[in-house]
């Protein structure tokens, strides 16, 4: 059974260890959702994402790959469940004057920001799942959609649970 999994990798950011990894992805054909790549906290290296739908051992197999890649430092996966994943869409649209204020409500409802405002149509920034994106765009759509750019997911692993302390009222009295 296929599953979506999220495989985090940091790498040098040298353009070449960027097209390894990249074929390394290509050449397993594996049913990619989304791949982003970006800077990485520590210097000279960057962080490459990859929401890939395969079954656990195939996902581990593919890091294990990933880690024997010269200038990658680590490869880890994470069940897409286990993960905070967020992807940026821009989205230019015809505003027309008449409905104007209906699609500004349409934008509030997702929380978009508006960027640019023009004669011809304004800029839109929304930030939120994959599914949440294509809701606004789908929501949008009847009010011209001029071009759309999104990003990607880009996903961080969920802190773990930590045990928490018993407040006053649960303690238990002796």
């Amino acid at each position: 059974m296929s599953h979506l999994h999220c495989i985090t990798v940091v790498l040098d950011d040298k353009l070449v260890t960027l097209n390894a990894a990249v074929g390394l992805l290509r050449r397993r054909n594996l049913p990619v959702r989304s791949v982003t790549f970006g800077p990485h906290v520590a210097e000279g290296r960057s962080r490459l994402f990859a929401m890939i739908e395969a079954d656990e051992g195939a996902a581990q197999r593919v890091a294990l790959l990933f880690e024997k890649l010269i200038g990658v430092d680590e490869a880890r996966v994470v069940p897409a469940a286990d993960t905070v994943a967020r992807e940026l869409a821009l989205i230019r649209i015809r505003a027309q004057a008449e409905s104007y204020g209906e699609l500004l409500d349409v934008l509030g409802l997702y929380h978009a920001n508006v960027l640019e405002e023009g004669p011809d149509g304004l800029v839109v920034e929304l930030t939120g799942p994959d599914t949440f994106v294509l809701s606004c765009l789908r929501a949008v759509e009847r009010f011209g959609i001029v071009d759309v750019a999104r990003s990607g997911a880009v996903a961080i692993e969920r802190p773990a649970e930590s045990p928490r302390a018993p407040t006053s009222t649960e303690a238990s009295v002796p």
